[in-house]
């Protein structure tokens, strides 16, 4: 196999980086480039290889309430709320996110499928396989090389930070917005290239961002990476200016209209803080975090849920002055090396959406934060290796050390990946794995103050948990405000579980101050007086958590209670109502309600609920 001769990497007419790189292992890429099916057949099976694990793996974490307790997914005439709401607002919290493609996607599995786990795995590994695929189409787009893009897709599928998106199902997330952004990308660079109907790929590149907005919010930066696309590889703007605003109105109007459908659902476009406030705190929190993103992709080892940040010892280690470094480097070099630079800048322009830690919940650091900005890494490396070291060094002949080193990386993320999977299968085995990776975090003692409370009886050893995940979240740079939330919960039910009634109602207390819109603080509040007959004390707090929450199928059910020992029928039945409404298959809400509605002289109103309660689970 021979490689051909250098050639000098130019600009054509437009500006744009044209060059030709030296053909690599000629025949391989020649091979690849003419066979696109059995190109994206070798990738979807080492894919599905290294991956096929997660199918096995079953609910964790958010999972849980995302698709087994959420009344938007189970409840087939709910799908409008989807569209209407929050991330969070099936459980009543009005959270920044509006991600509705995620429960669409959901509820449409489970008209199909059930609450099947292996239905819900499928969905992200497939996600997963086709932007493999994608990656490998840019690839060759910005690379000009079908062996570098190859390679690049494989070192990008082969990437251990990617274990977590792909094996949980609440990061369908990530995988959808991912999937949707680069086939935007790709069809924009696309469109560039194109010798005609510009207009037209330019919009239905447009459309696969509208996509990726509604899956995640981190899809945002696509506005600002079109730009910079442009900055570096197409040479100075003003020759073609009007012809390049015309290109990106496509994409300004999908992301201004999905900034008006999330300021209609949301009432508000992000967290409401001042852009001013706290800048240099937040501006230093941006170099660490950015830095912490850098170990990472680099070297992925340690991989768990919840990834701690202290911002001074972020500040400290060298990372984050090594990337800001390296970026400044791509900044200076990139007339000389525009594709290069372009891929390396890549990764900074991604980052965007999670470096302002104001915006950010728990954990501050994640590994699939990394799912979208270790494109331009893998392609850079692979670029690196097959076209540019053989361009600069053509008498020493770098092709097989270079594929020799791409390899053994490969195989040792190969290798990390099957070794974290399983980590994904169950809570307990996440949790376990976070243990050892993590002793310190807050969310782990939260985690085994509920497995000691609720699993064991073990109130001492609960309370030691509670308060140790208390104090790790007031030592830490940003305390996350639900840790404290859970401690106040936590705390107040060991009180109750040892009869200290006043204890109890000033840690739910505590706890709604914490976080106001969250119901089960006033769950807790009324469970203190509804067990000992004191309804008209125990009312008012289960009306304020089906304010909180109007999904609240419980709270909604003890205050029909409420009301029938009251004796205010009318209201009883409204309530049980609303239960059943939520959820069709709770029998002993129609029960409830039919009894209600006979208490008022109803009859026929509780005749005709009777006809519709569903039978009895056998």
């Amino acid at each position: 196999m021979q490689v051909s001769s250098t050639q000098n990497t130019r600009r054509d007419a437009s500006g744009e980086f044209r060059a030709q790189p030296p053909a690599v292992f000629g025949r391989w890429n020649d091979l690849l480039g003419r066979h696109a099916a059995a190109t994206a057949a070798v990738l979807a099976l080492i894919v599905f290889g290294v991956f096929r694990g997660v199918l096995v793996n079953g609910f964790v974490m958010d999972d849980v309430p995302f698709i087994l307790g959420n009344p938007f997914v189970s409840n087939p005439h709910f799908w409008k709320e989807i569209f209407t709401g929050s991330l969070w607002s099936f459980m009543g919290i009005h959270a920044p996110y509006y991600r509705p493609l995620q429960f669409a996607a959901y509820w449409m599995l489970y008209r199909l499928f059930g609450p099947a786990l292996g239905a819900f795995h499928l969905l992200n590994l497939l996600f997963y396989v086709a932007t493999v695929w994608v990656v490998y189409r840019l690839g060759r787009e910005l690379l000009k090389n079908a062996l570098a893009a190859f390679f690049g897709a494989l070192l990008w599928a082969l990437h251990p930070l990617h274990v977590e998106a792909v094996t949980w199902v609440a990061a369908l997330a990530d995988v959808g917005a991912g999937f949707f952004y680069l086939l935007g990308f790709l069809l924009f660079v696309r469109a560039e290239r194109a010798a005609s109907r510009q207009w037209a790929r330019h919009l239905v590149a447009a459309l696969a961002f509208f996509g990726a907005l509604l899956f995640k919010e981190i899809a945002a930066s696509l506005v600002i990476l079109i730009p910079v696309f442009w900055w570096f590889t197409k040479g100075p703007v003003r020759p073609e200016w009007r012809r390049r605003a015309l290109g990106s109105l496509p994409y300004l109007a999908a992301g201004g209209a999905y900034l008006l459908i999330r300021h209609a659902v949301l009432g508000r476009l992000m967290n409401p803080t001042h852009f001013w406030s706290g800048l240099p705190r937040v501006l230093a929190s941006s170099a660490g975090l950015l830095g912490e993103h850098a170990r990472l992709l680099i070297w992925p080892s340690h991989l768990y849920g919840f990834h701690s940040f202290n911002l001074g010892e972020s500040l400290r280690s060298v990372w984050p002055w090594a990337s800001i470094a390296v970026l400044l480097i791509a900044l200076l070099l990139r007339r000389r090396q525009p594709v290069l630079t372009f891929l390396v800048a890549w990764w900074a322009v991604t980052l965007l959406p999670v470096l302002d830690i104001r915006n950010l919940s728990a954990p501050q650091i994640a590994e699939r934060f990394s799912y979208l900005p270790s494109v331009g890494p893998c392609l850079a490396l692979a670029f690196l290796a097959f076209v540019k070291l053989p361009e600069w060094l053509p008498q020493t002949r770098p092709e097989r050390p270079s594929l020799v080193v791409v390899l053994v990386v490969m195989g040792l993320w190969a290798m990390l990946c099957l070794k974290t999977i399983p980590h994904w299968q169950t809570n307990m085995t996440l949790m376990n794995n976070l243990e050892r990776q993590a002793p310190n975090a807050a969310v782990f003692h939260i985690w085994r103050g509920d497995v000691l409370l609720y699993q064991r009886g073990d109130l001492a050893g609960a309370e030691q948990e509670y308060e140790l995940a208390n104090r790790l979240n007031d030592a830490s740079s940003w305390p996350f405000p639900p840790v404290r939330y859970f401690y106040e919960l936590g705390m107040g039910r060991i009180a109750s579980y040892r009869g200290d009634r006043a204890g109890a109602q000033a840690h739910f207390e505590r706890a709604t101050k914490v976080l106001p819109l969250g119901s089960e603080a006033f769950d807790a509040l009324g469970a203190l007086y509804f067990p000992v007959g004191e309804y008209a004390q125990a009312a008012p707090y289960f009306q304020r958590a089906v304010q909180a929450d109007p999904y609240d199928v419980v709270a909604r059910f003890y205050l029909g209670t409420c009301w029938m020992k009251l004796g205010k029928y009318r209201d009883a039945a409204a309530q049980f109502h609303a239960a059943w409404n939520v959820d069709p298959t709770y029998s002993a809400a129609y029960e409830a309600e039919a009894k209600a509605l006979e208490a008022a002289g109803d009859a026929a109103g509780a005749a005709r609920v009777r006809s519709l309660k569903p039978p009895a689970q056998l």
